[in-house]
Formats: structure tokens, C-alpha cells, sequence
């Protein structure tokens, strides 16, 4: 057993005496300190059984445990004993030794300076701790002896410090001693253990937390492949429909290469709006969408396009839909409407009502219209089959000797960001 530590030099004994036995009610008393130590996996609550034995078996009206900060710490107490767990202690006391530094007067300090247990019996023979603010608290606790005994793992290492407090001179029994030791070693032993398991629970934690966000970042990488696959199939479909009717209403190749040129302009812009609107988990402008598509068809000279309208809003998936419906007017504009003119202008306007959106596209300054054309075009389908089947709305034509009037209609759920 390790060598008690007194105060003064001349008490200092560095051969331990010799063990005593241990009675019948000794040996209970370890047994029940062993059950309940040995059923706790609580740190917490470790501790304080701990400290409960310690005050038991040397009959102290005070216990305390300490941890060492290490120096490196980043709290700023790198180097101090932490008071974890305390019995006894009034309450401006467990202020004053929330954190005790090395160079302070007490036995867990000295205790920590020669690696082994220390006692002192009486604070007031101390001459050490004689005008000391340590001292003054010792007396306004009511304490005048304590002991400290470290609490040390297998290889050496200190894992805390206990210490009992007594409030008149005492020096613990060589029996307190003993049994003092053998609640060291099993402490130590159980902290160890309790260490080594909440350090192997918090690695199974991240582990866990690792594998669910490798589970999570799968699920979102199988939802993009199937979201690519089903937006790639759309636009192979949407591509094939428009070469499909644009060579049954183009009236030559030439013809049919600028009109399906035009539209896949229109898509590729509406699919970069779309990117950039998903990338920034935002939403586009209803007046930039059509901005966008019709800025190829301005002219240097004058301006051909009027916008007007309230601010809109329009999230990602409702972008392409709208772009190639703002394409398909702007096409059927220049190939046989006001655009065909130079004189030729066209306004687009929208506004919000209730619970729709209401687009116009006026046509002016162009040939006249002479009557509605007799037979629909792939334009008219792809009006169709975007405007009523994709956003449930309506569109109508109005072909007035000016121009050519488009009114449309959405309904706002199917297009608002």
C-alpha cells in the first residue's frame, strides 16, 4: 500500500504500517460498497457512490472527487483539480473549490505533487497554510482535518482524487486506511471500465451517425439518378415530339432546321434557369423566364418586346413548361405574325387574379390578319399539351386585323415558387 503522506516532516512516514485485519463488519461493509459500485454505469452517479463509501468508511462529515484539467485544456484551468462531486460542503465552499490550483494549500493538492496519498490532520498545525486564503476557507467550512487518496488506473495513470474531511484534528486509523485502499483500487477499476464504455458508446454513436449519413447521402444519390433518368426520358420525349410534328408543318428543310433550332434554344435556356433555380434552392421571376427567351428575338434598332407585370414567382419544375410556351409564341410571331414585319411589335403582359395567372400576348404592327388560320400546327399542340395537360390551364386566340391576342390562364398552385 502506498506510504501516508502527514503534514509535517517530522510525521512523514515513508513505510506503511502494518496492514491490519479486517473484521466481519468490515467485510459486509465492503460487500454492500462492492454492490452498489459495481451495478452503476452512470459516471455521475458513480461518483457520488464513491464519495459516499469514502465518508462511510472513515466516518468524515465532508467528501469530495476531484479531476485533474489537462494543461492544454482550453477552458483556462489547464493544470487545476475540477471538483466533480461533493458531500457536505456549504455552498460559498464548493465556489471557493470548484477549481483549486496546483500551488494551493490543501491535502489533494500535495497529494497531486508526490503521487500518493496525503493527510492532514490538523489545518491549524499546518504551518504551511498559516495567513493563507486557503485556510480561511478550510475554517469558514468548518473543516480542520482531511486526507486524499488518488485513485489510479492499472498502468499508473490518475483518474481522480478523493478526499474526506473531518471537522476536528483527526488522523485515520490504519483499519480506515486499508479499507480506504481497497475502495481506491476498485473505484479506479470501475472508472476505468465506466471510461473505456462511454468512450466505445460514443465511437458506436458516430459510427452510427457515419453510416447514416452514408445511408441518407445513397437515398439522395439513387433519387438523382432517378430524377436524371426521368428528366433526360422527358426531354428525349419533348425533343422527338418537336421533330416529329415540326417536320409535318415546316414548309422546307431550311424552315424546319430554324423553327427546331429556335425551340431548342428556348429549352436549353429554360433547362439552365431551371439548374440555376435547384443549385440555389430558389426561384425564378416569371418576367426574367420570358426575358430570357425572347432577348434572341430583339432588335438592334428598336424595341420589339413590351413586358409588363406584377413580380411572379416560379419554381424550378414549372420553368421549362413556360419558356417553351413564351418560344412557341415568339416563333409563330416571326414566322407569320407581327415579327415577320420590322415594323412588327408584340407586349406581353400578366397579372395575378384569385387564384390564377393571366398571361396576354398582343401582337401589333404587322400584316393584317386576314382570318384564323384553317389547320393546327405542331405550335398549337405544344400549346396543348403544356398549357392545359401540364399546368390544367386554358389558352385562347384571338386573331384580331392587327394581331394576332393570346390569352392564357394557369392556375396558380401549378407554377408559384
Amino acid at each position: 500500500m502506498a506510504s501516508q503522506l502527514q503534514a509535517r516532516s517530522d510525521d512523514l512516514q515513508l513505510v506503511p504500517p502494518a496492514a491490519p485485519e479486517i473484521g466481519p463488519d468490515d467485510v459486509d461493509l465492503l460487500h454492500q460498497i462492492s454492490v452498489e459500485l459495481i451495478g452503476e454505469r452512470d459516471r455521475t452517479e458513480l461518483y457520488g457512490k464513491i464519495v459516499d463509501a469514502a465518508v462511510s468508511i472513515t466516518r468524515s462529515q465532508f467528501g469530495t472527487m476531484q479531476l485533474l484539467c489537462p494543461k492544454d485544456d482550453p477552458s483556462g484551468h489547464g493544470g487545476q483539480l475540477q471538483l466533480l462531486c461533493h458531500r457536505g460542503l456549504p455552498p460559498h465552499a464548493v465556489k471557493f473549490w470548484q477549481w483549486v490550483k496546483p500551488t494551493a494549500h490543501s491535502s489533494c493538492t500535495v497529494a497531486l505533487k508526490v503521487g500518493q496519498r496525503a493527510i492532514i490532520p490538523d489545518f491549524e498545525a499546518w504551518d504551511d497554510i498559516a495567513g493563507t486564503p486557503d485556510l480561511v476557507a478550510f475554517r469558514e467550512a468548518g473543516i480542520r482535518a482531511a486526507q486524499t487518496t488518488p485513485l489510479l488506473s492499472r498502468d499508473g495513470a490518475l483518474l481522480r482524487m478523493i478526499s474526506t474531511h473531518w471537522t476536528e484534528p483527526h488522523r485515520p486509523s490504519a483499519r480506515d486506511l486499508r479499507l480506504l485502499d481497497i475502495l481506491a483500487r476498485q473505484a479506479a477499476d470501475l472508472l476505468e471500465r465506466t471510461i473505456r464504455e462511454e468512450a466505445l458508446q460514443t465511437r458506436e454513436q458516430e459510427l452510427e451517425r457515419a453510416c447514416e449519413a452514408l445511408r441518407d447521402s445513397e437515398l439522395r444519390q439513387t433519387m438523382l439518378t432517378g430524377e436524371m433518368s426521368h428528366r433526360v426520358k422527358n426531354l428525349f420525349a419533348l425533343v422527338n415530339t418537336m421533330i416529329r410534328f415540326g417536320a409535318k408543318s415546316a414548309t422546307d428543310k431550311d424552315d424546319f432546321a430554324r423553327s427546331l433550332s429556335g425551340r431548342l434554344h428556348a429549352l436549353a435556356e429554360a433547362h439552365h434557369l431551371v439548374l440555376a433555380g435547384e443549385a440555389t434552392a430558389s426561384v425564378s421571376e416569371l418576367e426574367h423566364i420570358i426575358r430570357s427567351v425572347v432577348e434572341p428575338h430583339q432588335s438592334a434598332d428598336s424595341l420589339r418586346f413590351d413586358l409588363t407585370g406584377a413580380a411572379v414567382s416560379v419554381r424550378p419544375e414549372s420553368i421549362s413548361g413556360l419558356a417553351l410556351v413564351i418560344n412557341e409564341l415568339a416563333t409563330n410571331a416571326i414566322k407569320y405574325g407581327a415579327l415577320a414585319s420590322d415594323e412588327g411589335t408584340v407586349a406581353v403582359s400578366w397579372s395575378t387574379e384569385d387564384d390564377h395567372l393571366s398571361v396576354r400576348w398582343e401582337e401589333r404592327g404587322g400584316a393584317a390578319v386576314e382570318a384564323a388560320p384553317e389547320r393546327i400546327g405542331f405550335g398549337s399542340r405544344l400549346l396543348d399539351s403544356t398549357i392545359v395537360r401540364q399546368f390544367g390551364g386554358a389558352f385562347s386566340h384571338d386573331w384580331q386585323r392587327e394581331g394576332v391576342v393570346v390569352s392564357i390562364k394557369l392556375p396558380l398552385t401549378s407554377i408559384l415558387g
